[in-house]
């Protein structure tokens, strides 16, 4: 690797098969994935740790993704948070678009594939405010 740093990721989300499984297509060697199974969760692993990116998901059980992203901005961290569903609603991904959000990805089964690709995308694209 050559001395160069992990992108470190912290994916929001409450299904731990699916973090297992991004996790599986992100190699270690790039990527350092951390996870919060919870809103509550990642607002105290945002405050304590450093990340490059953020990918959340909408549903969690104590608050949803956009409320979350709400809570999240102020604390002025600057980097990309990517909106991650299951859901293909265009409302949902203008509310996190509105809001903050760098980008806005549903899960399909190529999602995992090209997930890779979007975060590097994302870090190089994304102008954080």
């Amino acid at each position: 690797m050559g001395g160069e740093k992990l992108i470190r990721v912290l994916m929001v989300d409450d299904n731990v098969e699916h973090i297992q499984l991004c996790a599986e297509f992100l190699l270690k060697e790039e990527f350092e994935l951390d996870a919060a199974y919870t809103g509550g969760q990642a607002i105290e692993k945002l405050k304590t740790r450093k990340y490059d990116i953020v990918l959340l998901d909408y549903k969690l059980p104590d608050i949803n993704g956009i409320d979350l992203l709400r809570k999240v901005r102020p604390l002025g961290l600057n980097i990309p948070i990517v909106f991650v569903s299951a859901m293909d609603d265009a409302d949902l991904s203008f509310e996190a678009m509105k809001e903050g959000a760098c980008d806005y990805i549903v899960k399909t089964f190529q999602y995992y594939s090209k997930l890779r690709e979007r975060i590097l995308e994302n870090l190089e694209t994304c102008k954080v405010m």
